[in-house]
């Protein structure tokens, strides 16, 4: 009985961590790997799916976005996603000891929300990753995404 329980607890494991999400490529090399032979809506797809877009928004049945319920609760709080990385880029050039508690907490949500795994912010500016600059050429920038799905 103990063999079979603890079979059981193997396999309810197994299952559990193969549901985690996937991370978003770290590496222009993972990135190529995942996206080799797709097509410019399945790597779309993959990009809402992993980056972390689902979590605030959702796409209707017409390819419409929207939002889930922690996207309304963002929504109401933040400037939305296009203005949240012109205010990054305003925050950049900023020496560290000039940023408010405000400017902190943006460059937080930045982070919070995935904007860096395509985008990296250093001191006095914001560029993009090996990552970024891969998908922008592939014309799969945060824009891109949402026309492609639409």
């Amino acid at each position: 009985m103990r063999k079979v329980v603890g079979v059981i607890a193997t396999l309810l494991l197994l299952v559990a961590c193969s549901q985690q999400p996937e991370r978003p490529p770290a590496t222009l090399a993972e990135l190529e790997r995942l996206t080799a032979a797709k097509t410019p809506r399945e790597i779309a797809t993959y990009i809402f799916e992993n980056y972390g877009c689902e979590n605030c928004h959702t796409i209707s049945s017409s390819g419409k976005f929207g939002f889930t319920s922690q996207g309304q609760g963002i929504k109401s709080q933040f400037e939305g996603c296009p203005a949240l990385i012109g205010s990054v880029r305003r925050i950049a050039v900023l020496p560290e000891a000039n940023r408010t508690a405000e400017d902190r907490e943006k460059l937080a949500r930045f982070d919070e929300y995935g904007c860096t795994a395509c985008h990296r912010v250093s001191y006095g500016s914001v560029g993009l990753t090996e990552v970024g600059v891969r998908l922008r050429a592939l014309h799969m920038s945060c824009g891109d995404v949402q026309r492609v799905l639409n």
